[in-house]
């Protein structure tokens, strides 16, 4: 079933007023497979989408302004699809490693080679011996196509302004989880770019008030724990053997002292 990225997704997330204030943008492993609403998005410079669906790179051609590209770990079967991104002037870090493209021998080469304002790919610096014997660009570059915004008549802005409350309101429970799991903030220092992580989940301490806690009752542990265990499980998928072994350990040590 396909999952798109949506506009009120963005906004709870980002808590921006519109898509075109927002500039970071972290949504890491959510089998998202639809990415045309970056279209939309022209001051973003921070995008990280690994661990998702993504198939083509088209969308990202309409973000002028990207610097950093994170889509480790997706469907992006056709090196082809890099000419989507040689318009982007500021692009400087890109992460297409854990990809099928991304299998070719000369991979590297060919993606330093069409994208030469790179400074880091796939979490390596790209350096000047790269640079020089990298093969020239093959690819032809796309034309680029404004996206079309054909302006919608007044029964059509109604429907969609319902439909988006009504969505609004079906995503309210879940503000406070959107809030609880703010991504970290981005580095900016080129010579020392990480790919953002999602922030881990916490229970509610002891330390803080105690309306709180009882006004979050059973309802709010049970979230907590929901969350806890997606986030868990999320990243069980990057372990290697001997960390999963680690992990058993500890939680037979932990089941045997309840």
């Amino acid at each position: 079933m396909s999952k798109a990225l949506s506009a009120d997704i963005i906004l709870l997330r980002t808590k921006a007023g519109s898509l075109d204030n927002v500039k970071n943008l972290n949504l890491w492993g959510n089998d998202i497979d639809d990415v045309s609403i970056v279209s939309e998005m022209p001051n973003l410079e921070v995008l990280s989408l690994s661990v998702n669906k993504i198939t083509t790179l088209k969308h990202f051609q309409h973000c002028r302004k990207l610097a950093e590209l994170y889509l480790r770990k997706n469907l992006i079967s056709d090196l082809n699809e890099i000419r989507y991104l040689q318009d982007l002037p500021c692009l400087k870090v890109l992460w297409l490693w854990d990809n099928p493209c991304a299998e070719l021998s000369n991979y590297r080469a060919i993606v330093i080679g069409a994208l030469p304002n790179l400074v880091k790919l796939d979490n390596q610096a790209v350096t000047p011996e790269e640079k020089s014997s990298a093969p020239p660009a093959k690819h032809s570059k796309p034309r680029y196509e404004e996206p079309s915004r054909p302006e919608p008549r007044r029964e059509e802005v109604r429907s969609r302004e319902e439909a988006r409350r009504e969505e609004v309101r079906r995503e309210e429970p879940r503000r406070e989880e959107y809030r609880r799991e703010e991504p970290k903030e981005y580095r900016r220092d080129e010579a020392k770019y990480e790919e953002p992580q999602r922030r881990e989940l916490s229970p509610i301490s002891n330390e803080q008030p105690r309306a709180v806690r009882n006004r979050n009752g059973n309802r709010g542990a049970e979230s907590r724990n929901e969350n806890i265990l997606c986030a868990v499980l999320s990243l069980i998928k990057e372990l290697d053997k001997s960390g999963l072994e680690l992990v058993q350990r500890d939680i037979e040590r932990k089941l045997a002292g309840m």
